[in-house]
């Protein structure tokens, strides 16, 4: 069984097993997570042409709670706007994951 350990730029990690467990600890493992969810509701949103959603409004909560916060920026309520936080989300993520550090061992 191998497993994966991610270390961020912050200090903080997780750990991913063969098995499907995850473990994260520390503030920039957890706003990957946050950023992941947000990503796959503007996903959901954008590709079913606004018909539906994860959660209730979860596309526009999305924007206003993990994404708004991080960029500083105020999107529009319309589809360009969730699409510009997409991208924006997409770009968040890749920065964070080209930062951090990747090891994987076997146990």
């Amino acid at each position: 069984m191998s497993k994966m350990e991610v270390i961020y730029p912050d200090g903080s990690r997780s750990e991913f097993t063969d098995a499907g467990g995850a473990v994260h600890d520390g503030g920039l493992a957890i706003d990957r997570l946050r950023l992941l969810m947000a990503k796959s509701a503007l996903e959901v949103y954008i590709k079913s042409g606004g018909t539906f959603q994860i959660t209730r409004n979860g596309a526009q909560m999305a924007i206003a709670n993990v994404i708004t916060p991080v960029t500083g920026k105020k999107y529009k309520r319309s589809m360009k706007g969730k699409q510009e936080a997409l991208a924006d989300c997409e770009y968040l993520l890749a920065a964070l994951e080209h930062a951090s550090v990747v090891m994987v061992t076997d146990a």
